[in-house]
């Protein structure tokens, strides 16, 4: 934590305390928000650096992702859509939140090693650097939102599906798989500097994750092949809420589902406090294990 304080000769010099008092530590995070974007432009220009299709890559992969599950679980499964929707367009709406979510956790659970050479050399509240590694996540994601929008027209023209009014809601709704995932993520971080095989352990479990949330197919065709005494704790995957609330926004014929929805909030206000007291405690001693 850093402060200002008067030396003997009345002038001002600058003290960085390890862990100062909450009050300082948000103000600090405002006076710094600059960095955040700073450090947004930064991995977008990185990850594009030197590429020829640069920004094209974050519509490309969601794409080609859309269509490889569209085939093996619209055709070759031939699984049923939500309501009137076509195939693509119901997982290409679960694809967004999903992604969201999980590059959120990913960027979040690995900050003290991936921006341990930042962190050693200057101050600022280390929460920046997730944070703008999420902002960089978002972007991406209204990126991928447009090219949705532009499904929806292609399949209003060719298969005559109109979206719902709700449709102008769902960037809004993208801060709900932002706020799980970031707030997981800083749950995650000290542990994953401590135990180095929560580094690879947490691709792997997104990996499942992307199969085990209906992203690739309805949730109705999920809960219905679930035994009915487990289908109530299916509904409680939180990054399900915020996949089913992007899809209730879009398809008309979606009934809004609650218990998703609620757990999704439950989660969220649960790991704000346990995130961020976790991390914080990370802040103190990653130097000593990095």
């Amino acid at each position: 934590m850093k402060k200002k304080n008067r030396d003997d000769s009345g002038g001002l010099k600058t003290v960085i305390e390890p862990n100062g008092k909450n009050y300082q530590y948000w103000k600090d995070i405002w006076r710094y928000r600059g960095l955040a974007l700073n450090l947004a432009k930064r991995d977008i220009t990185v990850r594009y650096k030197q590429t020829v299709i640069g920004l094209g890559w974050s519509i490309i992969s969601p794409v080609i992702n859309m269509l490889i599950m569209t085939f093996i679980f619209g055709s070759v499964a031939n699984l049923q859509s939500d309501g009137t929707a076509p195939y693509d367009v119901m997982v290409y709406a679960g694809i967004i939140p999903w992604t969201l979510f999980s590059k959120n956790l990913s960027l979040a659970s690995t900050t003290f090693l991936s921006s341990a050479a930042l962190m050693k050399k200057v101050y600022f509240p280390r929460i920046i650097s997730p944070a703008g590694g999420s902002l960089a996540a978002l972007i991406d994601s209204l990126i991928s939102f447009g090219v949705l929008l532009l499904i929806i027209l292609i399949s209003h023209l060719t298969e005559g599906f109109t979206p719902s009014w709700r449709i102008v809601l769902v960037p809004l709704l993208f801060v709900f798989p932002i706020l799980l995932g970031f707030f997981i993520g800083l749950f995650l971080s000290p542990l994953n500097i401590r135990f180095r095989d929560l580094n690879q352990a947490i691709p792997f479990f997104l990996q499942i994750g992307q199969y085990v949330t209906p992203v690739a197919y309805s949730f109705a065709v999920a809960c219905a092949a679930v035994p009915e005494k487990f289908r109530f704790i299916y509904s409680l995957n939180p990054v399900a809420g915020a996949v089913n609330v992007v899809r209730w926004c879009i398809i008309p014929d979606n009934e809004f589902h609650w218990p998703s929805f609620i757990s999704m909030l439950v989660f969220i206000v649960a790991f704000i406090p346990i995130g961020i007291k976790a991390f914080r405690k990370g802040e103190r001693t990653f130097v000593d294990l990095v």
